[in-house]
């Protein structure tokens, strides 16, 4: 079994995954990593080269990829919910987590990290505020549709986030799911 943590940029899936992983001694994988190995340039140069239908096809490629393994703790794409597909893949071969944060706390996140501009493409023409609340009323019923669990964020750091989400799977699945509980 795998844990997927899904979410909006910048609620800290590949944070809360890498302390995730350590801590129940599991692999840890980065969607937008592999992705990025894969095409050789970073999300936005892809994405300005060949649009966004082409990297949702590597995307969905990497998830039923990493469906297959057993073991990970993956950090998806903050649009990976966007085909029905991945949420398929990822329901089959684990638990989903959906990793929540309030606009405020997403953009003063994507502001304070130098990576966003250069790595992460704009979804849109809009101010950065308003992009973020109208994708996020867009995705969350796709973000909530496809998770089994969910754990807001804000004002916690990652390992309180890590060990709160821990009592969760716990609580839901039992300790022996956890090879090597924090």
């Amino acid at each position: 079994m795998n844990i997927y943590l899904i979410g909006y940029r910048c609620t800290g899936k590949s944070s809360v995954g890498r302390c995730l992983a350590d801590g129940l001694d599991m692999a840890f994988a980065d969607a937008d990593d592999i992705f990025e190995q894969r095409a050789g340039a970073c999300i936005a140069d892809f994405v300005a080269k060949n649009g966004w239908d082409a990297f949702r096809d590597t995307e969905t490629q990497i998830l039923a990829d990493l469906s297959r393994q057993t073991g990970l703790v993956v950090a998806t794409g903050g649009g990976a919910v966007l085909r029905p597909e991945n949420v398929s893949a990822m329901n089959k071969s684990g638990i989903v987590v959906w990793l929540t944060a309030r606009p405020e706390t997403i953009v003063l996140r994507m502001q304070a990290d130098p990576a966003t501009g250069s790595r992460r493409p704009a979804l849109g023409t809009d101010p950065v505020f308003q992009e973020v609340v109208e994708t996020l009323d867009y995705r969350t019923p796709l973000y909530k549709n496809a998770c089994r669990m969910q754990i807001a964020t804000d004002d916690k750091d990652t390992d309180r986030i890590c060990h709160d989400l821990v009592l969760q799977i716990r609580s839901r699945y039992g300790r022996q799911y956890l090879r090597n509980p924090v």
